[in-house]
């Protein structure tokens, strides 16, 4: 039903975007495992590794039977006319934008005074439209390391093995998406594994999805979840993991 209600506009745009992340993905020797684990309908939110700033996105669109919603950032454009062209294009995509409170960008253009609230008032809009994505049930995308790996601009990451702490926005979008007392949203983890070749290897894993649980901390169900995603993505678990994902009861959503 969501589908229906788009406007034709945005999804044309939909059209439009799979066929060029399928194109892209003609570069790439692209492998998908799991897809069975995606839900058969809509809301679901994707939490993604976020390895490569251009083929992490197309490979997913393209392989993802459902139009995608992104969670984007376009703090790294400098160029207004630009920055405005990529507003307009996401806007009609129906892709959320958030700014970085930390980026390189915003910090050499302003200072932190003014930079902070710009930030949280785009924060604040980001995740109204999130919320509001899940609520008409569509499939939301995020990758909420915030960095890829690789990047022609700022990442603080360094080496293909790098991994950041997963930010707590997702698992907040989810719980304020749930509030209404209709909404359900699953999480699923998406691991991406790169090998360097040529062309690149793109190994993309789907885990099995998990509830958002209120009676379980914040902290351990994000840090269960990230943990999931670093091994679907072939990495080394994070010191004291396992330890961590014990303590968090294994609650798998029913698809």
């Amino acid at each position: 039903m969501a589908r229906l209600a788009e406007p034709l506009a945005t999804r044309i745009a939909d059209h439009a975007i799979r066929a060029a992340c399928r194109l892209a993905a003609h570069r790439i020797d692209l492998r998908v495992e799991g897809l069975e684990h995606l839900p058969a309908t809509g809301p679901a939110l994707l939490a993604a590794r976020h390895f490569h700033h251009f083929y992490d996105g197309c490979a997913l669109v393209a392989v993802v039977p459902w139009p995608l919603r992104i969670l984007v950032t376009l703090d790294w454009l400098e160029n207004p006319a630009g920055l405005r062209l990529m507003r307009s294009a996401c806007q009609l995509a129906r892709w959320p934008i958030v700014a970085r409170s930390d980026s390189q960008v915003w910090h050499g253009h302003a200072t932190q005074a003014r930079v902070a609230p710009a930030a949280r008032r785009q924060l604040l809009a980001a995740t109204r439209d999130c919320v509001g994505l899940l609520r008409r049930g569509e499939f939301l995308l995020v990758f909420p390391e915030g960095y890829p790996n690789i990047d022609p601009g700022f990442t603080p990451k360094v080496g293909d093995g790098a991994f950041l702490p997963f930010e707590p926005g997702f698992l907040r979008v989810v719980a304020l998406a749930e509030q209404d007392g209709i909404t359900r949203v699953p999480i699923v983890p998406v691991g991406l594994e790169y090998q360097r070749r040529a062309p690149w290897r793109v190994t993309v894993r789907f885990g099995h999805p998990v509830w958002h649980s209120p009676d379980v901390a914040s902290r351990a169900q994000i840090a269960a979840i990230e943990e999931q995603v670093r091994r679907l993505s072939g990495l080394v678990c994070a010191p004291g993991a396992d330890k961590a994902k014990s303590d968090v009861p294994a609650v798998e959503a029913r698809t």
